[in-house]
């Protein structure tokens, strides 16, 4: 088998975050005087990147580790009721994890969040949880590919946003984009992910032809 880590994002991939998370943009738009975003514009930006959704929101880079940091303490209050992005996935995970792959998640969000969904939904099996700035994910991967002492082509991200995509080309690994997510399968198209899929049986289907 080709990969031997598999690396998942969190908001998007395996957690549906999106409406608890317009909820808190909201609040937080407000506190920090950003746009309002409405409902009707959600499949316009949905089709930007990270940095484009920040200029379009006018959101100043040096107030987003604040925001970020609010962000995360209010999701918190909620993260026991987010459901799933697709309510198979974890079935596919525990496969693909059974198959002697290690998977782990780097995310943007708290590890904390991410613990307490995990418990939730009874999926306690990941090998780790790494927490990343907004657009650190790069050298998260590298540091783990360098602790490791594995092969860029070891490695596989699977994310659902064209920053996942850019993150991983840097880190030059390969990337499976997801089509449930944040970002429009048209914006994730023209990025050029190495796979993209639109239900989870498909990952471990990629996995078990490499």
């Amino acid at each position: 088998m080709k990969y031997k880590y598999v690396l998942f994002d969190f908001d998007g991939t395996l957690a549906d975050t999106e409406e608890v998370n317009f909820v808190i943009y909201q609040k937080l738009a407000e506190k920090y005087n950003l746009r309002n975003i409405t409902l009707d514009e959600l499949g316009h930006i949905k089709k930007m990147s990270a940095k484009e959704l920040m200029e379009y929101v006018e959101l100043k880079k040096r107030y987003l580790p604040f925001i970020l940091k609010r962000g995360k303490k209010l999701l918190n209050q909620d993260i026991r009721n987010v459901s799933l992005c697709k309510p198979d996935i974890f079935d596919y995970i525990r496969r693909i994890k059974s198959l002697g792959v290690n998977i782990g998640i780097i995310t943007t969000n708290s590890k904390t969040n991410v613990k307490q969904f995990l418990d939730v939904h009874d999926a306690d099996f990941f090998d780790f949880i790494s927490s990343s700035t907004m657009f650190g994910k790069e050298s998260k991967i590298k540091k783990i590919i360098k602790k490791e002492k594995l092969s860029n082509k070891d490695v596989l991200y699977v994310g659902d946003e064209i920053r996942d995509i850019h993150a991983a080309k840097k880190a030059g690994i390969d990337i499976v984009s997801v089509a449930w997510g944040y970002n429009t399968i048209e914006s994730l198209e023209k990025n050029e992910p190495n796979y993209l899929i639109k239900e989870p049986e498909e990952l471990l289907e990629i996995l078990k032809s490499n």
